[in-house]
């Protein structure tokens, strides 16, 4: 298939000129705005959700304190990062966004997850708000059912905040992690600019599902100075998405990041917008916002989403606001900025503002207005006696929610990709049932991208190359580049846009080229992959599968030769798997496609020249599930990935000896089956572990450390693990083959166990 485009050297003098970048361009009014349509119930909504923010963030400082008298003995704990000054950005936010739309939000996002919640309630029929409450409300009206649908809403978020089961995360998350994914909220992320590659993935999702939504990803200033910014908004603006990315950057600048100040301090621009002229022609539309303004805000917001929708995104908006309080209630704000500026931001407040003009229109009177101040008062009040009183998880259920047993096995026929969308038709295997391993995880890549149409494959260099081990080679040919598609070297982003797809629908299957490069996407996969579902009360589903590979012996030295699977076993919600044969490399990419969980497959280098049978019928195989490859009596050796070639040529070789070896390959590194590890120790009375991997902290050790605990009475020996050196893998092939652990070294420590 021939190139998009052909890059020439083309070297004419020429000087590149950007479009503005528009600053603050709306200076309208209530008043303007209920002529274009706004109704005062409307202008109402934007009040109250303001009000509701701020009374409630109020609470917290009392709770914080210990001065909420109808609780004098709660002990609040937990993070304290308050919104307080800059309601207009959230409520502004949420109201200009449809009810199915998508959001991402900050560690200071009580504000994000109080808004959306109203104007989604707002759209709901009277069933849909009952269906929210979760109880029978008898012959309530639809005004009632607005309110007790309210109440619950801000009682589920503090419940969050106290840690209890009520909550909307059941305690899980806490303040910092609220999400409610009904209502398209995809979770608050206390890690700064954490949530920016999860709502560039639950974006390009949007646009492959074809579903018209957008995402309005909330990231505070500091966020925008974090890797992951850059990656994604890169990813977000490439030219080969078609359709744009329908992803709204919305940058709250409260003008600190802790307490590093934006303008004149950490940044050299005076203006974050400014920065969209570094990713496309058109600046990703970026402009400045008064984020003191909510009609500004949602005007703002709402030309973004219709730009989104029409094809032309991805878009930034700068929206200027102000934190009254500190980075948290022990920051006292005195070291690093003046009463005088503090004063001038206090002095244009969004509710007082705001208040201004809905009494000058006509909406409310002084009178009216202060009995929805008290109103919300009384909801957040309410709320708080509600969290004191909601029930403490039960510590017996602490694993609830870390997995979900569901997979896409039962997916249907209707799932499957139409015929008209092949470029061609996928060759049929010839020559019979050996086939190299690569090749066989490059079937099961195929077989399921025809069997579900929401499998999606990217990385970098995978597409027209495919890849650079030859695994996804012919893959473009079949399905094209909105299947298949090349990435930049942006490991962070590659995987963060897996975990928002996935989340909204997709079921993207993401390549690391070397494990080595994971280490530039720790957060990613530790903080976000890994934690998504558990930290969100067990509600998201994450069907991402992160291909990687392992190597040594190719002289690459200390930076592509790693052994990190250890690494990633270390994150709870992950599974990691590490076939050894061809048979097992393509079931098990079959099952970690159809898996709900994200999923790290890791491929050996070496083991992908190596041949296997393999079937050409439908298989998979079951992740978490070892295999018994070789049977003996004297000693088990347990070796996965591609050392399990040597253990098989050990055990082998020994057999000549009279030492009778059993192979167990586990296959599942999480969950491992130590089960069938165990039967196997139990009858021989030995064990051998052998990795590629330095021995302290290496994998070997949990293995060793759980079969003793089920089976140490039958140990004749103590456990022995046979691994690397603990030195970065040399490059030099002596140094090389002393590091890997040679079938001569398996064999002699085998010996050594058995007494030989």
């Amino acid at each position: 298939m021939p190139r998009d485009i052909d890059v020439c050297p083309v070297f004419t003098p020429v000087e590149i000129t950007f479009p503005p970048v528009l600053l603050f361009q709306y200076q309208d009014d209530l008043g303007d705005e209920l002529k274009r349509g706004l109704s005062g119930e409307d202008a109402l909504s934007l009040y109250d959700c303001m009000l509701l923010i701020r009374e409630f963030e109020q609470m917290i400082i009392q709770l914080k304190s210990g001065k909420f008298p109808a609780l004098p003995d709660y002990k609040f704990i937990g993070a304290t990062h308050l919104s307080i000054g800059q309601e207009a950005v959230a409520a502004g936010g949420m109201s200009a966004i449809r009810s199915d739309d998508y959001i991402t939000s900050t560690h200071r996002g009580h504000g994000h997850s109080i808004a959306k919640g109203v104007f989604w309630l707002r759209s709901q029929s009277p069933e849909g708000l009952a269906r929210f409450i979760g109880r029978d409300v008898g012959g309530a009206s639809p005004d009632e059912l607005w309110d007790m649908a309210l109440q619950e809403h801000i009682n589920r978020t503090l419940a969050e905040l106290f840690g209890k089961e009520e909550g909307y995360c059941h305690g899980r998350g806490g303040g910092m992690h609220i999400a409610d994914f009904n209502m398209g909220h995809l979770g608050a992320n206390a890690i700064v600019g954490g949530s920016y590659g999860i709502a560039t993935g639950a974006a390009l999702a949007c646009d492959k599902l074809g579903n018209d939504r957008v995402v309005l990803c909330m990231v505070g200033d500091g966020a925008t100075n974090n890797g992951i910014a850059h990656e994604s908004y890169n990813f977000a603006a490439m030219t080969q998405f078609k359709n744009g990315t329908p992803v709204v950057y919305l940058i709250e600048n409260n003008q600190y990041g802790m307490t590093g100040q934006q303008q004149g301090e950490v940044t050299g621009v005076k203006y974050l917008a400014q920065r969209g002229a570094g990713y496309n022609d058109v600046n990703m539309h970026a402009e400045g916002v008064n984020g003191m303004n909510v009609l500004a805000v949602r005007d703002a917001v709402r030309r973004a989403a219709q730009l989104c929708r029409s094809g032309q995104g991805p878009v930034i908006l700068e929206c200027h606001t102000y934190r009254y309080m500190g980075h948290s209630l022990s920051d006292t704000r005195e070291a690093y900025r003046s009463k005088e500026e503090e004063e001038m931001w206090h002095d244009c407040d969004a509710i007082g503002q705001f208040h201004t003009q809905l009494v000058e229109q006509g909406i409310a009177t002084e009178d009216e207005l202060m009995v929805h101040q008290e109103q919300a008062a009384k909801r957040i009040y309410d709320a708080t006696i509600f969290a004191g009183n909601a029930t403490d998880p039960d510590p017996a259920d602490i694993y609830v929610g870390l997995f979900t047993d569901t997979t896409s096995d039962d997916l249907g026929e209707e799932g499957a990709t139409p015929e008209n969308e092949l470029l061609q038709k996928p060759k049929q295997r010839s020559g019979g049932r050996q086939i190299l391993y690569r090749h066989a995880v490059n079937e099961g890549l195929v077989e399921e991208m025809l069997r579900d149409r929401r499998v999606v494959l990217y990385g970098e260099d995978i597409a027209d190359y495919g890849g650079a081990f030859g695994v996804t080679r012919g893959i473009f040919e079949i399905f094209g580049r909105d299947r298949i598609f090349n990435t930049a070297i942006s490991e962070a982003a590659i995987i963060g846009t897996g975990v928002g797809a996935a989340m909204v629908g997709l079921r993207p299957v993401v390549e690391l080229m070397y494990i080595d490069f994971i280490l530039m996407a720790m957060d990613q996969v530790g903080n976000q992959a890994a934690k998504n579902r558990y930290m969100f009360g067990g509600k998201a589903k994450v069907p991402l599968v992160i291909r990687t590979s392992v190597g040594g012996g190719k002289g690459y030295a200390g930076q592509h030769s790693q052994s990190l699977e250890a690494v990633v076993t270390m994150f709870p919600g992950l599974k990691v798997v590490a076939p050894a044969t061809a048979y097992d490399a393509k079931g098990l990419i079959k099952a970690a496609i159809r898996d709900d969980n994200p999923v790290v497959y890791i491929e050996h280098q070496h083991a992908l020249t190596e041949r296997g049978e393999v079937p050409t019928e439908d298989y998979t195989v079951p992740i978490g599930v070892a295999r018994v490859a070789c049977e003996g009596t004297d000693c088990t050796v347990v070796a996965y990935s591609w050392l399990y070639y040597r253990a098989m040529e050990a055990a082998e070789r020994l057999a000549d000896e009279g030492i009778s070896v059993e192979v167990v390959d586990p296959r599942t590194l999480v969950p491992l089956d130590v089960d069938t590890i165990a039967k196997s120790v139990h009858k021989t009375g030995h064990l051998v572990v052998i990795q590629q991997a330095p021995e302290r902290g290496c994998f070997g050790e949990h293995i060793a450390y759980q079969v003793q605990q089920q089976v140490f009475a039958d140990l004749k020996s103590p456990a022995r693990i046979v691994a690397a050196h603990n030195v970065p893998p040399p490059m030099a092939a002596p140094l090389e083959e002393e590091n890997l652990p040679s079938v001569e070294k398996i064999m002699d420590n085998i010996r050594q166990t058995v007494g030989r």
